[in-house]
């Protein structure tokens, strides 16, 4: 790599940064509401918000480093068209193809970490944000509950409180327990206290009435008491088996479902489109890059022409990512859609590298002068 395309690439690898790091602050903001509620009103160590917003990242990164790596390709070459750096570096020599190169070894580098993220560092990073989120609802679940609605704690818990004052103190009480089918409890308190035990979080219930129904005899039991307790924590993540969700596996495990488990048989189209997804997404790196370098490098360019080569690009972007979304969507439905995943960037990167050999138009050229004639 000479040193003007060093030049350029260290100015695309600044602006890729900062930007992917911006976005990834700004969808952090918007996510994170709920992880710093825990640890302001549920008294949960600050290491296992730090934990969650890290397990988190992976999944951030892979959204925004595409976006982060084209918008700096953007930027850089309009700021070297704006500044005429660039028409010096075409006048030495350099054609569409080595204006291109940093940028596409930009591209080649994100492509890399998308892969290595996709493969490897999102699938592990849920499974253990699966877990800790396990975790967390079954040790802090008194923080989620809201007054005057219906909580569901759990598939078989919910419970209702008409206000909840200070010090956890709650009153008009409703928790009605339905683990047991055939003897489901619901349980009726004038006020109540919410805890977090070592054994996990409690409600405690004053002046109140527990009323049991005995459905194979149709009989309904009642029970009036000055104090009762009733544990919420009903997820046990040591315990419980999940399914595997799509995003918590690895390539293997996505292409080649395990066809003995009933809801893998049900998702299947699923499993084997994200996997392909996976394998494409890189593509859409260079395809973006190479969309952008043929809008911005086609002709002899010049900064007249900028702001409408700009507002191009973006309106290519914008199809681009369009069209990326809506394959990914079909493919989990038909997967005989799969081929586009591959063909539409690698087509659209062509595009692009051809683009950038195209001429101007001869309207828009200088005059040629003719040789005066005697």
């Amino acid at each position: 790599m000479n040193r003007i395309n060093r030049y350029v690439f260290r100015h695309l690898a600044m602006s890729t940064v900062i930007v992917t790091t911006v976005l990834v602050f700004a969808i952090w903001m918007t996510q994170s509401l709920r992880l710093i509620e825990v640890i302001v009103d549920g008294s949960a160590p600050i290491w296992l918000f730090l934990q969650l917003v890290g397990l988190a990242m992976p999944e951030f990164l892979i959204t925004v480093l595409p976006i982060g790596s084209v918008a700096a390709v953007l930027f850089t070459y309009h700021r070297l068209t704006a500044d005429s750096e660039l028409v010096v570096i075409r006048a030495s020599g350099v054609g569409p193809m080595g204006l291109a190169r940093p940028a596409l070894a930009m591209a080649l580098v994100v492509a890399s970490v998308s892969l290595v993220l996709n493969l490897y560092l999102w699938p592990l990073a849920s499974q253990e944000f699966r877990k800790l989120s396990l975790l967390v609802e079954s040790q802090y679940a008194t923080v989620f509950l809201r007054e005057g609605q219906f909580n569901a704690v759990d598939d078989n818990i919910t419970v209702y409180f008409g206000e909840r004052r200070q010090s956890d103190e709650l009153t008009s009480i409703l928790i009605h327990d339905n683990r047991d089918r055939d003897r489901p409890v619901t349980v009726v308190a004038e006020r109540g206290l919410l805890m977090t035990t070592d054994d996990g979080p409690r409600v405690i219930m004053f002046d109140g009435n527990r009323q049991e129904m005995d459905r194979d005899e149709g009989r309904l039991e009642m029970l009036y008491f000055d104090q009762y307790a009733i544990d919420l924590e009903v997820i046990r993540p040591e315990l419980r088996e999940r399914w595997a969700e799509p995003d918590e596996r690895f390539l293997g495990d996505l292409l080649s479902p395990d066809l003995s488990h009933p809801h893998d048989v049900r998702k299947y189209t699923v499993l084997v489109a994200e996997g392909h997804n996976r394998l494409a997404a890189p593509l859409w790196v260079f395809a973006y890059a190479l969309s952008v370098l043929g809008v911005l490098l086609s002709g002899e360019g010049g900064r007249r022409s900028q702001g409408r080569r700009i507002v191009l690009c973006v309106m290519v972007l914008v199809v681009l990512q369009a069209a990326s979304l809506s394959l990914a969507g079909m493919t989990r439905t038909d997967l005989d859609m799969i081929p586009l995943l591959y063909a539409v960037p690698i087509l659209t990167a062509a595009a692009g590298a051809g683009a950038m050999y195209r001429p101007m138009p001869r309207s828009r050229r200088e005059p040629v002068l003719q040789p005066a004639t005697a």
